[in-house]
């Protein structure tokens, strides 16, 4: 027999700060971090929820005066911590630190079109990235990416400032959608600090940014997003909720969350005027929404046929090839589908 004290513990980081961050620290590893709080301002946490955070933590508060070391879920090893920032330092460096380096990321703009009036009221932000070597990495590799190297703060951080400088080249009077994953904001004081500066150093009007919410379904603490759209709301800018269909669960954050935009699923979207499943879940998201006064977008539009059975369900803003494909160019401002 074995008991559990003997058996051997997973390798971990053991973290000595002063007691003066403890509340600040705690904050922003939420409730999903994995930590062992073993007194006198050690802890011991799994690795990727370190390397997560380091820049977060450098940045916002004096690490100089914190220890790190590997340890175990009991804090073996804590003799032997060197200073955080050294520590930090000895790590091995990842291929995204120089993507972001060497300002490797460029944002494509999508048109949304209005298509009761057929003109374009705003354009989504897609970011675009290039490796060392010239070539383009798809969104989904880099944030995959981002997520093995423990750097979605960063990369998620650097997407939202680079699409605010862009922003600066559409007409003033289109809204501005700019992706966020809800993971990699600790403490929306702290993470959206130079949001808040990049909006003000470019001059774009807060009420034309829409913050759009992705990944909704690896959203665990709901509180937590509270607390992020609520900032976002106190600083005048509005919000949306990406990629929603079927599900209680979609029905219930949609509730709970009452952004200002929400967008209809692709996937519902395609060949919806002949499939009367996805008719029912573009109806039944049209109901709620309308409910709750959220305005409606339908994403992927490819078929005039879609456009118009989507525009009389109550989704008259529409977004897809059929308007326009991501360009690095402002989009035409008039839209003959029709």
């Amino acid at each position: 027999m074995s008991c559990e004290a003997c058996a051997a513990s997973p390798v971990r980081v053991v973290l000595r700060i002063p007691e003066s961050d403890l509340t600040a620290v705690r904050a922003s590893l939420g409730n999903n971090a994995g930590e062992i709080w073993l007194g006198g301002g050690v802890m011991s946490l799994p690795p990727e929820a370190v390397t997560a955070r380091i820049r977060y933590w450098q940045e916002f508060f004096d690490t100089s005066l914190w220890a790190a070391g590997l340890g175990n879920n009991r804090g073996l090893g804590t003799e032997e911590l060197q200073p955080f920032d050294v520590w930090a330092q000895g790590l091995p460096p990842v291929w995204l630190d120089e993507l972001l380096a060497r300002g490797g990321l460029r944002m494509a703009m999508q048109p949304i079109v209005d298509v009761g009036s057929g003109s374009i009221v705003a354009c989504e932000m897609l970011v675009r990235a290039v490796s060392a070597a010239g070539d383009f990495i798809s969104p989904g590799a880099l944030f995959q990416a981002a997520r093995n190297q423990s750097r979605l703060f960063a990369l998620d951080r650097a997407c939202r400032i680079e699409a605010i400088a862009a922003a600066t080249q559409l007409p003033s009077d289109w809204y501005v959608f700019i992706n966020f994953v809800p993971t990699s904001i600790y403490v929306p004081e702290h993470c959206l600090r130079s949001t808040v500066e990049a909006t003000r150093k470019h001059g774009l009007a807060k009420s034309r940014l829409v913050f759009e919410v992705v990944e909704t379904e690896l959203v665990e603490d709901l509180e937590h997003l509270r607390r992020i759209l609520d900032f976002y709301r106190r600083e005048g800018w509005q919000y949306a909720l990406d990629d929603f269909g079927e599900g209680y669960s979609d029905e219930t954050m949609l509730r709970a969350i009452q952004p200002d935009v929400v967008k209809l699923d692709r996937q519902f979207v395609d060949h919806v005027d002949a499939d009367p499943a996805k008719r029912r879940v573009a109806e039944g998201l049209a109901q709620v929404a309308k409910s709750l006064g959220v305005r409606l977008l339908a994403e992927g539009v490819e078929r005039p046929q879609e456009a118009l059975l989507l525009r009389d369900l109550g989704y008259l803003w529409q977004q897809g090839y059929l308007y326009g494909r991501p360009t690095f160019d402002v989009p035409v401002e008039h839209i003959n589908w029709r």
